[in-house]
């Protein structure tokens, strides 16, 4: 079910955006509703802590919420340079925040290839 009016006996509330969205992307894309809603109150993911506990595995998955986020970009009302942007915001700020996990992945490739 998808929730599309608010109202009773002809006196409906505007819904905004979301009912917008719902009805945009419904049926063929619903996937695209949830993602669209968390880009539009997160816009570049800013509180990467509970994404810590996954480590450098959360990088893939960032990338890939962007890349099939892509239809939202008409619902964001900004250019693709901007979307970009904030992929790799987004992305910034995960490893800005795990300076160690990435620094540790570096040496230990590099004592690899020196063994």
């Amino acid at each position: 079910h998808t929730l599309q009016t608010i109202g009773w006996y002809g006196q409906f509330i505007d819904g905004g955006k979301y009912f917008d969205l719902n009805c945009r992307f419904f049926p063929n894309y619903r996937y695209l509703v949830p993602m669209c809603k968390i880009l539009t109150h997160h816009p570049d993911l800013a509180d990467m802590k509970p994404f810590y506990q996954w480590k450098m595995k959360v990088l893939p998955m960032i990338a890939d919420l962007f890349q099939r986020a892509g239809p939202c970009q008409g619902y964001f009302e900004e250019s693709a340079e901007v979307f970009q942007r904030r992929e790799l915001s987004a992305m910034y700020r995960f490893i800005r925040g795990v300076p160690m996990l990435v620094a540790d992945g570096y040496w230990s490739q590099q004592l690899k290839q020196v063994r």
